[in-house]
Protein backbone atom coordinates (compact mmCIF):
# COMPACT_ATOMS: atom_id res chain seq x y z
CA UNK A 1 0.00 0.00 0.00
CA UNK A 2 1.67 3.13 -1.24
CA UNK A 3 -0.21 6.02 0.33
CA UNK A 4 -3.83 5.06 -0.32
CA UNK A 5 -3.08 3.24 -3.57
CA UNK A 6 -3.40 -0.52 -3.78
CA UNK A 7 -1.10 -1.88 -6.47
CA UNK A 8 -1.85 -5.61 -6.55
CA UNK A 9 -4.37 -8.19 -5.40
CA UNK A 10 -1.86 -9.55 -2.89
CA UNK A 11 -1.44 -6.12 -1.32
CA UNK A 12 -5.20 -5.67 -1.15
CA UNK A 13 -5.53 -8.95 0.73
CA UNK A 14 -2.75 -7.94 3.13
CA UNK A 15 -4.32 -4.55 3.84
CA UNK A 16 -7.76 -6.06 4.38
CA UNK A 17 -6.36 -8.53 6.90
CA UNK A 18 -4.18 -6.06 8.85
CA UNK A 19 -6.39 -2.96 8.86
CA UNK A 20 -8.67 -4.43 11.55
CA UNK A 21 -5.79 -4.79 14.03
CA UNK A 22 -4.26 -2.19 16.35
CA UNK A 23 -1.08 -1.66 14.36
CA UNK A 24 0.84 1.53 13.72
CA UNK A 25 0.36 2.66 10.14
CA UNK A 26 3.48 3.84 8.37
CA UNK A 27 3.93 5.46 4.98
CA UNK A 28 4.51 2.11 3.30
CA UNK A 29 2.89 -0.41 5.61
CA UNK A 30 2.53 -1.43 9.25
CA UNK A 31 4.64 -1.53 12.40
CA UNK A 32 4.23 -3.40 15.68
CA UNK A 33 6.26 -2.76 18.83
CA UNK A 34 5.80 -5.99 20.75
CA UNK A 35 4.39 -5.29 24.24
CA UNK A 36 6.74 -7.82 25.83
CA UNK A 37 9.72 -5.70 24.77
CA UNK A 38 10.97 -8.47 22.49
CA UNK A 39 11.48 -6.12 19.57
CA UNK A 40 9.75 -4.52 16.59
CA UNK A 41 8.06 -6.03 13.54
CA UNK A 42 7.67 -4.02 10.34
CA UNK A 43 5.90 -4.79 7.08
CA UNK A 44 6.67 -2.47 4.18
CA UNK A 45 5.41 -2.48 0.61
CA UNK A 46 8.14 -0.84 -1.46
CA UNK A 47 7.26 0.25 -5.01
CA UNK A 48 9.55 -0.75 -7.82
CA UNK A 49 10.87 2.56 -9.15
CA UNK A 50 11.36 1.38 -12.71
CA UNK A 51 10.01 -1.57 -14.63
CA UNK A 52 12.82 -2.82 -16.81
CA UNK A 53 11.53 -4.14 -20.12
CA UNK A 54 8.63 -6.48 -19.44
CA UNK A 55 9.57 -7.09 -15.80
CA UNK A 56 6.18 -7.77 -14.15
CA UNK A 57 7.22 -6.91 -10.57
CA UNK A 58 5.26 -3.95 -9.17
CA UNK A 59 6.54 -3.92 -5.58
CA UNK A 60 8.66 -5.66 -2.96
CA UNK A 61 7.11 -6.66 0.36
CA UNK A 62 9.66 -6.64 3.16
CA UNK A 63 9.00 -8.19 6.58
CA UNK A 64 11.60 -7.19 9.16
CA UNK A 65 12.09 -8.20 12.80
CA UNK A 66 14.46 -6.13 14.93
CA UNK A 67 15.27 -7.99 18.13
CA UNK A 68 15.87 -6.33 21.46
CA UNK A 69 19.13 -7.63 22.89
CA UNK A 70 17.85 -8.05 26.46
CA UNK A 71 17.67 -11.73 27.35
CA UNK A 72 19.16 -12.97 24.06
CA UNK A 73 22.49 -14.77 23.77
CA UNK A 74 25.30 -12.76 22.18
CA UNK A 75 25.93 -13.78 18.57
CA UNK A 76 29.12 -13.33 16.57
CA UNK A 77 29.28 -13.52 12.77
CA UNK A 78 29.70 -17.30 12.65
CA UNK A 79 27.02 -17.83 15.28
CA UNK A 80 24.48 -15.84 13.26
CA UNK A 81 25.05 -18.07 10.23
CA UNK A 82 24.66 -21.20 12.35
CA UNK A 83 21.45 -19.67 13.66
CA UNK A 84 20.30 -19.33 10.04
CA UNK A 85 20.28 -23.12 9.80
CA UNK A 86 17.08 -22.98 11.93
CA UNK A 87 15.66 -19.70 10.59
CA UNK A 88 11.94 -19.39 9.88
CA UNK A 89 10.59 -16.48 7.81
CA UNK A 90 13.84 -14.97 6.56
CA UNK A 91 17.56 -14.73 7.24
CA UNK A 92 19.16 -13.41 10.42
CA UNK A 93 21.89 -10.77 10.25
CA UNK A 94 23.63 -8.28 12.51
CA UNK A 95 23.24 -4.54 11.88
CA UNK A 96 25.34 -2.34 14.18
CA UNK A 97 25.37 -5.18 16.68
CA UNK A 98 21.58 -5.68 16.62
CA UNK A 99 20.12 -9.03 15.61
CA UNK A 100 17.61 -8.67 12.78
CA UNK A 101 15.71 -10.95 10.45
CA UNK A 102 14.48 -10.08 6.96
CA UNK A 103 12.11 -11.74 4.50
CA UNK A 104 11.17 -10.34 1.09
CA UNK A 105 8.57 -11.15 -1.53
CA UNK A 106 8.31 -9.83 -5.09
CA UNK A 107 4.77 -8.77 -6.00
CA UNK A 108 3.72 -9.20 -9.61
CA UNK A 109 1.11 -7.34 -11.60
CA UNK A 110 -0.72 -10.62 -12.05
CA UNK A 111 -0.52 -13.33 -9.39
CA UNK A 112 -1.73 -16.83 -10.19
CA UNK A 113 -1.61 -17.75 -6.48
CA UNK A 114 -2.57 -14.46 -4.82
CA UNK A 115 -4.17 -16.16 -1.81
CA UNK A 116 -1.07 -18.29 -1.08
CA UNK A 117 1.28 -15.33 -1.53
CA UNK A 118 -0.77 -13.05 0.74
CA UNK A 119 -1.20 -15.71 3.42
CA UNK A 120 2.52 -16.50 3.43
CA UNK A 121 3.36 -12.80 3.89
CA UNK A 122 0.79 -12.42 6.69
CA UNK A 123 2.12 -15.53 8.42
CA UNK A 124 5.64 -14.14 8.16
CA UNK A 125 4.61 -10.81 9.71
CA UNK A 126 2.80 -12.55 12.56
CA UNK A 127 5.31 -15.31 13.25
CA UNK A 128 8.73 -13.97 12.31
CA UNK A 129 9.63 -12.25 15.59
CA UNK A 130 7.94 -14.59 18.11
CA UNK A 131 9.36 -17.73 16.50
CA UNK A 132 12.63 -16.08 15.55
CA UNK A 133 13.30 -14.94 19.10
CA UNK A 134 12.52 -18.40 20.43
CA UNK A 135 14.94 -19.94 17.92
CA UNK A 136 17.65 -17.52 19.07
CA UNK A 137 16.97 -18.34 22.73
CA UNK A 138 16.87 -22.08 22.08
CA UNK A 139 20.48 -22.36 20.91
CA UNK A 140 21.82 -21.75 24.42
CA UNK A 141 20.94 -25.18 25.82
CA UNK A 142 18.76 -28.27 25.42
CA UNK A 143 16.64 -27.05 28.34
CA UNK A 144 16.10 -23.70 26.62
CA UNK A 145 15.02 -25.50 23.44
CA UNK A 146 12.44 -27.54 25.31
CA UNK A 147 11.20 -24.43 27.10
CA UNK A 148 10.71 -22.50 23.86
CA UNK A 149 9.04 -25.47 22.15
CA UNK A 150 6.60 -25.79 25.06
CA UNK A 151 5.96 -22.02 24.98
CA UNK A 152 4.57 -22.18 21.43
CA UNK A 153 2.95 -25.65 21.69
CA UNK A 154 2.68 -26.00 17.92
CA UNK A 155 1.60 -29.38 16.49
CA UNK A 156 4.57 -31.47 15.39
CA UNK A 157 2.75 -33.81 13.02
CA UNK A 158 -0.11 -33.78 10.55
CA UNK A 159 -3.45 -35.44 11.10
CA UNK A 160 -4.50 -35.15 7.44
CA UNK A 161 -2.75 -37.43 4.92
CA UNK A 162 -0.40 -36.09 2.25
CA UNK A 163 -1.49 -37.01 -1.28
CA UNK A 164 1.42 -38.62 -3.10
CA UNK A 165 -0.04 -37.59 -6.46
CA UNK A 166 1.19 -34.04 -5.79
CA UNK A 167 4.75 -35.28 -5.31
CA UNK A 168 4.52 -37.35 -8.48
CA UNK A 169 3.32 -34.28 -10.38
CA UNK A 170 6.29 -32.29 -9.05
CA UNK A 171 8.71 -35.01 -10.12
CA UNK A 172 7.12 -35.28 -13.58
CA UNK A 173 7.32 -31.50 -14.09
CA UNK A 174 11.03 -31.50 -13.21
CA UNK A 175 11.78 -34.45 -15.44
CA UNK A 176 9.97 -32.73 -18.31
CA UNK A 177 12.54 -29.92 -17.96
CA UNK A 178 15.42 -32.38 -18.18
CA UNK A 179 16.13 -32.32 -14.41
CA UNK A 180 16.90 -35.58 -12.62
CA UNK A 181 14.14 -36.02 -10.03
CA UNK A 182 12.36 -38.62 -7.93
CA UNK A 183 10.01 -38.84 -4.96
CA UNK A 184 8.70 -41.09 -2.22
CA UNK A 185 5.59 -40.70 -0.07
CA UNK A 186 6.72 -37.48 1.66
CA UNK A 187 9.75 -36.08 -0.21
CA UNK A 188 10.56 -34.82 -3.69
CA UNK A 189 14.21 -34.42 -4.60
CA UNK A 190 16.13 -33.34 -7.66
CA UNK A 191 19.64 -32.61 -8.89
CA UNK A 192 20.75 -29.53 -10.80
CA UNK A 193 24.08 -29.56 -12.64
CA UNK A 194 26.35 -26.81 -11.34
CA UNK A 195 29.00 -27.50 -13.99
CA UNK A 196 29.38 -29.91 -16.90
CA UNK A 197 26.46 -31.71 -18.49
CA UNK A 198 25.98 -34.77 -16.27
CA UNK A 199 22.54 -34.46 -14.63
CA UNK A 200 23.08 -36.79 -11.66
CA UNK A 201 25.70 -38.21 -9.33
CA UNK A 202 23.93 -41.53 -9.78
CA UNK A 203 25.45 -41.53 -13.29
CA UNK A 204 28.81 -40.01 -12.36
CA UNK A 205 29.68 -39.83 -8.64
CA UNK A 206 32.05 -36.93 -9.43
CA UNK A 207 29.37 -34.81 -11.12
CA UNK A 208 28.95 -31.35 -9.59
CA UNK A 209 25.24 -31.31 -8.93
CA UNK A 210 23.25 -29.47 -6.27
CA UNK A 211 20.83 -31.66 -4.33
CA UNK A 212 17.37 -30.08 -3.97
CA UNK A 213 14.80 -31.51 -1.57
CA UNK A 214 11.32 -30.62 -0.37
CA UNK A 215 10.13 -32.64 2.63
CA UNK A 216 6.55 -32.59 3.90
CA UNK A 217 5.35 -33.02 7.46
CA UNK A 218 8.78 -32.22 8.94
CA UNK A 219 8.90 -31.05 12.57
CA UNK A 220 10.92 -27.86 13.16
CA UNK A 221 12.55 -27.65 16.61
CA UNK A 222 10.31 -24.68 17.52
CA UNK A 223 7.86 -23.91 14.72
CA UNK A 224 5.91 -27.18 14.57
CA UNK A 225 5.18 -29.22 11.46
CA UNK A 226 5.52 -27.93 7.93
CA UNK A 227 7.43 -28.06 4.66
CA UNK A 228 11.22 -28.01 4.54
CA UNK A 229 13.12 -27.14 1.35
CA UNK A 230 16.91 -27.43 1.13
CA UNK A 231 19.66 -26.74 -1.41
CA UNK A 232 22.89 -28.65 -0.72
CA UNK A 233 25.93 -27.77 -2.82
CA UNK A 234 28.69 -30.10 -4.11
CA UNK A 235 31.67 -28.64 -2.27
CA UNK A 236 34.88 -30.56 -2.85
CA UNK A 237 36.03 -29.25 0.54
CA UNK A 238 34.64 -26.76 3.08
CA UNK A 239 35.10 -23.11 1.98
CA UNK A 240 37.61 -21.07 3.95
CA UNK A 241 35.11 -18.37 4.93
CA UNK A 242 31.80 -20.18 4.96
CA UNK A 243 30.10 -17.71 7.31
CA UNK A 244 30.93 -14.75 5.07
CA UNK A 245 29.70 -16.66 2.02
CA UNK A 246 26.35 -17.31 3.71
CA UNK A 247 26.04 -13.72 4.89
CA UNK A 248 26.77 -12.30 1.46
CA UNK A 249 24.43 -14.69 -0.36
CA UNK A 250 21.58 -13.64 1.93
CA UNK A 251 22.41 -9.96 1.36
CA UNK A 252 22.72 -10.41 -2.41
CA UNK A 253 19.31 -12.08 -2.62
CA UNK A 254 17.74 -9.01 -0.99
CA UNK A 255 19.15 -6.80 -3.75
CA UNK A 256 17.01 -8.46 -6.42
CA UNK A 257 13.68 -7.18 -7.71
CA UNK A 258 12.48 -10.17 -9.71
CA UNK A 259 13.40 -13.19 -7.59
CA UNK A 260 11.89 -16.14 -5.77
CA UNK A 261 10.62 -15.41 -2.22
CA UNK A 262 13.41 -14.59 0.23
CA UNK A 263 11.79 -16.47 3.09
CA UNK A 264 14.54 -18.96 3.94
CA UNK A 265 18.24 -18.47 4.61
CA UNK A 266 21.71 -19.46 3.56
CA UNK A 267 23.48 -20.66 6.68
CA UNK A 268 26.05 -23.07 8.10
CA UNK A 269 25.03 -26.71 8.28
CA UNK A 270 26.49 -29.89 9.70
CA UNK A 271 29.70 -30.53 11.58
CA UNK A 272 31.74 -29.00 8.73
CA UNK A 273 29.75 -25.72 8.71
CA UNK A 274 29.00 -26.01 5.00
CA UNK A 275 26.96 -23.19 3.41
CA UNK A 276 23.54 -24.45 2.37
CA UNK A 277 20.06 -23.04 1.85
CA UNK A 278 17.12 -23.97 4.04
CA UNK A 279 13.51 -22.78 3.97
CA UNK A 280 10.97 -24.00 6.50
CA UNK A 281 7.32 -22.99 6.12
CA UNK A 282 5.10 -23.87 9.11
CA UNK A 283 1.90 -25.53 7.96
CA UNK A 284 -0.71 -27.25 10.14
CA UNK A 285 -1.73 -29.62 7.31
CA UNK A 286 -0.78 -30.43 3.71
CA UNK A 287 -1.32 -27.51 1.34
CA UNK A 288 -1.99 -28.12 -2.34
CA UNK A 289 0.75 -26.85 -4.62
CA UNK A 290 3.31 -26.23 -1.87
CA UNK A 291 5.68 -29.00 -2.97
CA UNK A 292 5.74 -27.67 -6.52
CA UNK A 293 6.17 -24.01 -5.48
CA UNK A 294 9.01 -24.74 -3.06
CA UNK A 295 10.84 -27.05 -5.45
CA UNK A 296 10.77 -24.53 -8.29
CA UNK A 297 12.07 -21.97 -5.83
CA UNK A 298 15.00 -24.30 -5.09
CA UNK A 299 15.68 -24.82 -8.80
CA UNK A 300 15.69 -21.09 -9.54
CA UNK A 301 17.85 -20.29 -6.52
CA UNK A 302 20.42 -22.98 -7.36
CA UNK A 303 20.51 -21.85 -11.02
CA UNK A 304 21.07 -18.24 -9.89
CA UNK A 305 24.00 -19.30 -7.74
CA UNK A 306 25.42 -21.48 -10.52
CA UNK A 307 25.26 -18.74 -13.12
CA UNK A 308 26.52 -15.96 -10.86
CA UNK A 309 28.97 -17.53 -8.44
CA UNK A 310 29.85 -21.18 -9.12
CA UNK A 311 33.21 -22.14 -10.65
CA UNK A 312 33.82 -25.80 -11.56
CA UNK A 313 36.07 -27.62 -9.08
CA UNK A 314 36.34 -24.46 -6.95
CA UNK A 315 32.83 -23.85 -5.67
CA UNK A 316 31.41 -20.43 -4.80
CA UNK A 317 33.45 -17.46 -6.01
CA UNK A 318 31.60 -14.27 -5.16
CA UNK A 319 33.68 -12.07 -7.47
CA UNK A 320 33.10 -14.25 -10.52
CA UNK A 321 32.82 -12.13 -13.69
CA UNK A 322 29.89 -12.41 -16.13
CA UNK A 323 32.10 -14.30 -18.57
CA UNK A 324 32.77 -17.00 -16.04
CA UNK A 325 36.31 -16.02 -15.04
CA UNK A 326 36.98 -15.54 -11.36
CA UNK A 327 39.28 -13.90 -8.94
CA UNK A 328 40.29 -15.42 -5.64
CA UNK A 329 37.84 -17.75 -3.95
CA UNK A 330 36.19 -16.49 -0.79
Amino acid sequence: MIGNNVISEVEERIHRALSVHSLERTENGYRLVHPSGAGTSTLRVLPVAQVRGDLPVVAIVEVLAEYRAAGLPSFHSVGVQRLNAMAVYGAYDLRDGQLRQTAQFSLYSTESTAHLAAQTILNAFAGQLPIGRSVALAVSSAAALEQQRAHHELPRDWKAPLHEDELKATTAALQARGIAAANNATTAWAELAMSGDCPSRAIDPKAETALLEVNAGVAHPIAGAGYLATVSLPFAEPPQDAAEISRRLNALELEHVDFVPRIGAWGLHGSNDLPAYRCFIPCAEPYGGMHMAMMWGCVQRAAWLRDRFWVAQRGIVLDKTPGGEAGSAV
